[in-house]
């Protein structure tokens, strides 16, 4: 075979296999790992074969939790062409609990299979198994968080009673906009019909999401955050990434020295009456200022989990420095709740 034969030949076999590659890819696209949401305690998201490209969490409305609803909401979802949810309503299910699923379902977002089409969906939302035993017990109890207590404790709030105080409203603390030029970026927060420093809410966040789609259809708008004291909305351009947020993790006996105002929990009644005792094991992000951003449940008992979330949630933190500069902490947090005998 000559030398031109040959190299024609090889170049044909690569066109070839390119060929093929281009077709596997199209036939079989690349999945992207499935996104991982972070529900109030109790939710429970069910699909019906449907499949999310991404979706904020679910809330368990403070006042039904309180008031004992529980209850699965059956909601109607219509999708555009892009998979965007585009109208929502709820077909059966509590009233109480319909507000929190329809304000968390206008901002999800289905993969292309399911564009311009209309799903069911089924949210539904558990109280602890126990709740009956709200009832009973003047038993007295002491609360122990392995370190002396420093502010006093708000009333619990969570399942089992106990009066309620108004909420903070959660604010925006900040409006990032990455990967345009910096007088674009300028003429685009001119336009926000929203600012830093006002209260964050869904209709706030469609509100900006909006006006950058107006300004340029291209830019991704999202928000991260809610569970410390305000939250951060980020508008990107394609390409960009947003700003690295340099973040350590601590060990939770080193970080409970760092410990400015410290909220004991409330030992609820339901767990009194019944005899709990244990330990409430939580997973915390602390913010660059110290307050409490995040918190998460490793373990521990259903009727003791929410007073302690709830009172670690208002806990502040002395900001940790690295290289002089304040940082992200993770770390964890135990919780002992104990019965005096």
């Amino acid at each position: 075979m000559s030398k031109t034969r040959f190299i024609s030949a090889l170049a044909a076999g690569v066109a070839a296999l390119f060929g093929v590659c281009w077709i596997v890819t199209g036939t079989f696209p690349l999945m992207a790992a499935p996104q991982v949401v972070n529900d109030d305690p109790g939710v429970t998201v069910g699909l019906s074969g449907a499949s999310l490209l991404h979706r904020v969490p679910v809330e368990y409305p403070a006042a039904a939790v309180r008031a004992g609803v529980q209850g699965t909401l059956s909601v109607e979802v219509k999708l555009d062409a892009k998979g965007i949810v585009a109208d929502v309503r709820v077909l059966s299910g509590p009233d109480e609990l319909r507000k929190a699923a329809l304000q968390s379902v206008l901002q999800w977002h289905f993969t292309g299979d399911s564009a311009g089409a209309t799903r069911v969906i089924q949210i539904t939302f558990e109280l602890p198994k126990m709740q009956e035993a709200q009832a009973a017990a003047t038993q007295s109890g002491t609360v122990s968080s392995g370190a002396a207590s420093g502010a006093q404790a708000r009333p619990y709030a969570g399942s089992f009673g106990g009066s309620l105080p108004p909420p903070t409203p959660l604010r925006i603390q900040f409006i990032n906009v990455d990967g345009l030029p910096q007088q674009a970026r300028d003429e685009l927060v001119s336009r926000l019909p929203v600012h830093e420093g006002d209260i964050y809410s869904a209709e706030a966040l469609q509100k900006i999401a909006q006006a950058a789609h107006d300004f340029d259809e291209h830019l991704i708008t999202r928000f991260q955050g809610g569970n410390g004291n305000g939250v951060s909305i980020q508008i990107l351009a394609p390409g960009a990434q947003p700003p690295a947020t340099q973040m350590i993790k601590v060990g939770g006996n080193v970080q409970a020295a760092m410990v400015l105002k410290r909220v004991t929990p409330v030992y609820p009644d339901a767990a009194k009456s019944l005899g709990v005792e244990g330990v409430v094991h939580l997973a915390v992000t602390i913010a660059k200022d110290g307050t409490v951003q995040e918190v998460h449940v490793l373990g521990g008992h259903p009727l003791l989990i929410m007073s302690a979330m709830d009172a670690v949630r208002q806990w502040v933190y002395r900001p940790t420095l690295l290289n002089g500069q304040p940082v992200q902490v993770e770390t964890t947090v135990d919780i002992n709740f104990t019965l005096a005998q």
